[in-house]
């Protein structure tokens, strides 16, 4: 038999050959969604964008389990706390515990008071991660290299004083940044975040626009900036019951090794 012959042959495939195969592929998918349904999210690292996050000790099997289920994650940020009397930072950290959640608090140093101590403390004890967002919140692209240690190195040392732990991320504020910006963070052992998804509960005073906007941009792997702010504080809960209705997982970003570095 030629080569042409051979191909013009019709090639029959029985019903139970089609059947084994989608057996085997229920199988697999089965497998899928059994190894990963109970595990624990991955570690997760600072994309070199600053913006989102990246999964370490990912396997092919687990990406595609998570794929699979629609399971996705996000890294909840709040700035500009210590929130006057800290009521609105408890509240926030009420609903956290509410969703089995964490998150991490970028303060400004000039907010807080004796009263931040509590808080601070119920912060970090409850696995949540402090991080600075510089002393009094200006401009920092337009200051002078003393002034602008003083605004990231000095809240630094002022976080680490109240809690005993140096903070390991930083947060500009505005996000506004430079190479100068970021060379005295990382003097001072931080990593700079950014965010890729924004509540923008900075300006709007309505929790349901504030959940519309956290809802519409948080995507896999985002950072979604929020604020210590009344409003935010009353949209949170169905912010996060949304978000995991939505397949979304909440975790926190892990200081980068030398040898997590690409």
């Amino acid at each position: 038999m030629n080569l042409r012959k051979a191909l013009a042959k019709p090639i029959h495939i029985s019903v139970r050959h089609i059947a084994a195969a989608f057996g085997v592929m229920v199988l697999c998918a089965g497998f899928l969604l059994l190894a990963g349904a109970n595990l624990p999210p991955p570690r997760f690292v600072l994309n070199a964008d600053q913006k989102s996050v990246d999964p370490l000790d990912y396997p092919f099997w687990r990406e595609a389990s998570d794929k699979l289920v629609g399971r996705k994650y996000v890294v909840l940020t709040f700035d500009d706390g210590f929130y006057k009397d800290g009521v609105i930072d408890e509240s926030i950290l009420d609903v956290l515990r509410w969703h089995h959640a964490h998150a991490m608090f970028f303060l400004v140093c000039g907010h807080l008071n004796e009263a931040a101590d509590r808080v601070l403390s119920e912060i970090a004890n409850t696995g949540n991660i402090i991080g600075d967002h510089s002393y009094d919140h200006e401009h920092l692209n337009g200051l002078n290299l003393v002034d602008l240690q003083h605004q990231i190195e000095g809240c630094s040392t002022r976080i680490t004083s109240l809690t005993g732990h140096r903070p390991r991320f930083f947060r500009p504020p505005f996000g506004e940044t430079s190479p100068q910006v970021m060379q005295v963070a990382q003097s001072a052992g931080m990593e700079q975040m950014l965010w890729n998804a924004n509540s923008e509960d900075s300006w709007l005073k309505r929790p349901d626009q504030i959940l519309s906007w956290s809802l519409e941009q948080t995507e896999d792997r985002s950072i979604l900036l929020m604020h210590d702010r009344p409003a935010t504080a009353v949209a949170l809960d169905r912010v996060l019951t949304d978000l995991e209705q939505r397949g979304f997982r909440f975790v926190l970003p892990i200081e980068r090794s030398p040898a997590d570095h690409p």
